[in-house]
């Protein structure tokens, strides 16, 4: 009888193993495929198939497409607009998630409500306002008016996160800091920051991969400054390089884009244990 459990057991395990692998190898997939092809010369892709693995592998498409999209100016501006973007988003969330969760003031309600209710807009929505501001400030032509006007809802998610967070942390904490001479940015900076390390990672990890990947709000404000365009948007520009037979590129736009998710892999690779901890911590308090 006891054997029989365990050979039941063994191959639930196995069907489990078979069930995770072929649904990893089919979310993999067409990132294998794209990294593959971007190996591939321009005549091969456009005759299609299936083939997986190119017939002849050559590394000139990335030279040619960081040449042809200046790719170093484009990367430096995604660098330090993503980065600029997630370091005050991950400053002003800790904070308001602090202020809200701990604190009681006036029209704190109305507040949090008009950050439940942003969430349910769509953010093609507020591009035309969001662009008549920055164009009326005349910031249109600098990263300045970019990172301004992402910031502008790039906490609300955020914040929310860090609340929740919190509301698991008992209020004790706080007390005893208060006791011992603490006062309101002591607490945060010296007490709570440190124990909510998981959500700041699950934060860090969001907006870095939320302001790096944006595209409808940099194309509008960099439509006439292209200097200042970030990588999402300036890889784009591949698609309209010419080839030798007037055709597009398309293995400048695959090499393009395969370079442009170099970043976000390496800040994932980092911020994951981060993440699957604040994730499951998130989980375990609620």
């Amino acid at each position: 009888m006891l054997a029989h459990a365990r050979l039941n057991r063994a191959i639930i395990h196995v069907l489990l193993y078979v069930l995770l692998s072929a649904t990893t190898l089919v979310a993999l997939f067409p990132v294998i495929y794209i990294f593959l092809a971007s190996f591939k010369s321009n005549q091969e892709l456009l005759a299609g198939g299936v083939g997986l693995l190119p017939r002849q592998f050559t590394l000139a498409n990335y030279v040619n497409a960081w040449k042809a999209a200046n790719f170093s100016r484009y990367t430096f501006n995604s660098l330090f607009f993503t980065g600029t973007v997630t370091a005050v988003t991950v400053l002003f969330s800790t904070m308001m998630g602090y202020c809200f969760q701990r604190k009681s003031f006036p029209g704190k309600r109305f507040m949090l409500g008009t950050f439940y209710f942003s969430m349910f807009v769509a953010g093609a929505v507020t591009i035309y306002p969001v662009f008549m501001l920055v164009v009326q400030a005349e910031l249109h032509r600098t990263l300045l008016g970019l990172i301004l006007a992402t910031l502008g809802g790039s906490s609300i998610l955020t914040t929310l996160l860090v609340i929740g967070y919190l509301k698991g942390i008992p209020k004790e904490l706080d007390e005893s800091a208060i006791i011992d001479g603490c006062g309101v940015f002591g607490v945060y900076a010296r007490i709570l920051l440190p124990v909510i390390t998981p959500v700041v990672g699950v934060v860090t990890l969001i907006t870095f991969q939320g302001t790096w990947n944006s595209y409808m709000l940099p194309l509008a404000l960099t439509l006439t400054s292209p200097d200042n365009r970030p990588l999402s948007v300036g890889v784009t520009s591949l698609a309209y390089v010419s080839g030798p037979q007037g055709g597009m590129q398309w293995d400048l736009l695959i090499a393009g884009s395969c370079m442009s998710i170099i970043p976000i892999a390496v800040v994932y690779l980092w911020a994951n244990r981060f993440f699957i901890s604040g994730i499951t911590a998130g989980a375990l308090k609620g």
